[in-house]
């Protein structure tokens, strides 16, 4: 287990999902075990996450061009007015 891994919280559903099922635990075994829970649904969708980041980095990337473009063109306006 890394570092962080240790410092961090579970998701407040997750933490709540695994007390309710095992309210005999601790408040440490329950962030345990819902720290295991998150690493391996983490795991199981790791290729779906993948291509979702993929997808969400090319719109990042067309949205920052469109940014772009417009302030150049506004630039490129204002330049032809003050002539």
């Amino acid at each position: 287990m890394k570092q962080e891994d240790k410092n961090r919280e579970p998701m407040p559903s997750v933490l709540k999902h695994v007390r309710k099922q095992n309210p005999t635990f601790s408040k440490e075994e329950a962030v345990i075990n819902a720290l295991a829970i998150e690493a391996r649904y983490d795991e199981a969708n790791k290729e779906r996450d993948a291509k979702r980041n993929i997808e969400f980095q090319k719109q990042w990337d067309k949205a920052l061009n469109r940014e772009s473009y417009n302030t150049l063109f506004e630039f490129m306006d204002n330049q032809g007015l003050e002539d």
